[in-house]
């Protein structure tokens, strides 16, 4: 047989509960987290907060005009995209550097999410191939009876040196990443920053 004084004294503790709970949550529920990428007020630099960095909306060559990219994307090669970041670092005083390929392909795969205000963080114009500062540092071991070796003229010491003349390049329209792009090429040039608030 239940006793029926516990009844009452359950419903009291039921709407004890009841009522501390939504206080006790009411604190984090009206707080918003600051979106992990965003827009600097003026609009020119995306800002990483997680990974504390900032990238310019335009290429090198350009400058946001407060609704858009202007001036001429410039191409460059590997040597002078480093080049253009020891000249901006002491033009400006600020620890420019080529992003590393996951940056700039995880900026890219961001780039296909609606950033606030419903902007996109990069421009249409001057998507498109990119250099980053990765290099490949793990090569397939070298084949002298391959065949395709054999045709382009490679052997093992020249195989070696191969990978000196070839950087990572990621296409900002696709977020595809390729490795064997010559460091000769013409490409675009997006610079990366540390950032605080």
């Amino acid at each position: 047989m239940k006793n029926p004084t516990f009844r009452p004294v359950r419903r009291l503790l039921l709407g004890v509960v009841c009522t501390v709970l939504p206080v006790a949550f009411a604190g984090t529920s009206d707080e918003v987290a600051p979106p992990d990428w965003d827009l600097s007020k003026d609009g020119s630099l995306i800002l990483h907060r997680s990974a504390r960095v900032a990238w310019p909306r335009c290429v090198e060559g350009m400058q946001w005009s407060g609704q858009r990219c202007t001036g001429q994307a410039l191409q460059l090669d590997h040597a002078e995209a480093l080049a253009r970041v020891k000249a901006r670092e002491k033009a400006e005083g600020m620890a420019w550097r080529l992003p590393h390929m996951k940056e700039l392909q995880q900026l890219a795969h961001q780039n296909t999410r609606p950033a606030p205000a419903g902007q996109t963080l990069l421009p249409a114009v001057g998507q498109g191939w990119s250099w980053t500062a990765s290099t490949t540092i793990n090569t397939p071991s070298f084949n002298t009876y391959s065949y395709n070796n054999i045709q382009r003229g490679l052997n093992g010491q020249n195989a070696n040196q191969m990978k000196f003349l070839h950087g990572w390049a990621v296409n900002t329209a696709t977020v595809q990443a390729q490795g064997d792009v010559l460091k000769r090429s013409k490409l675009l040039v997006r610079l990366v920053r540390p950032w605080t608030e």
